[in-house]
Order: structure tokens, then sequence, then C-alpha cells
């Protein structure tokens, strides 16, 4: 007798609390992500600024200057490129939390 209590409650709560535990843990696996996607981009940018900076202090003559000027063009690109990418990804994350709240709410309707 007891037992069909419990097991009924038990039902009752995982029917009640079930799609909030799932959106719950799609939020906190999104949240992860972008601040994984965020530290990366964060690591990225910080050693291609340290690079600049390394590679201006080495500016002594006028060829060095010139040459260190051609290095800020690669760089430019080569940042361009990264903000490109993480665009890329963080259009992806949008995407996959998008689709997992709709999945969520698809399964919301069925039950």
């Amino acid at each position: 007798m007891y037992t069909d209590i419990f097991k009924n409650f038990n039902d009752q709560t995982e029917k009640t609390f079930g799609p909030m535990l799932k959106y719950n843990q799609l939020v906190a696996k999104n949240f992860t992500d972008l601040t994984n996607l965020q530290l990366e981009a964060a690591r990225q940018y910080a050693d291609i600024g340290l690079a600049q900076l390394q590679a201006n202090s080495q500016v002594k003559d006028v060829q060095s200057l010139v040459i260190c000027g051609s290095k800020q063009l690669e760089t430019m690109n080569r940042i361009s490129q990264q903000m490109i990418e993480d665009g890329k990804k963080l259009a992806e994350l949008a995407q996959e939390f998008k689709t997992g709240l709709e999945a969520l709410a698809a399964d919301a309707q069925k039950k």
C-alpha cells in the first residue's frame, strides 16, 4: 500500500518537475558552452595582442618598422578570420539552444 503511494508521488513529481529539470539542464549546458567559447576567444585574442606587443618592441630602425607594419596587416587578417570563426561558433550554439528548446516544447505538448 505504501509502495503505491510513494510510486504515485514519485510519478507526479517527475511529471511536474521533469520538464523544468530538462530546461535547467539545457540552460546549464548552453551557459557552459558559451563560457568556454568566451574563455577560448579571450585567450586567443590575448595571444594575438601579446605577439603584437612583442613584435612592436623589436622595432629598432626603419626596416624593422616596415616589417612590423606588414606583420600588423597579417595580424589584422588573422583577427578578422578569428572574429568570423567566433561568430560562426556563437551562431551554432544559439541554433543548438533553439533546437533544444523546440524539442522541450514539443515534448511538453505531447504530454
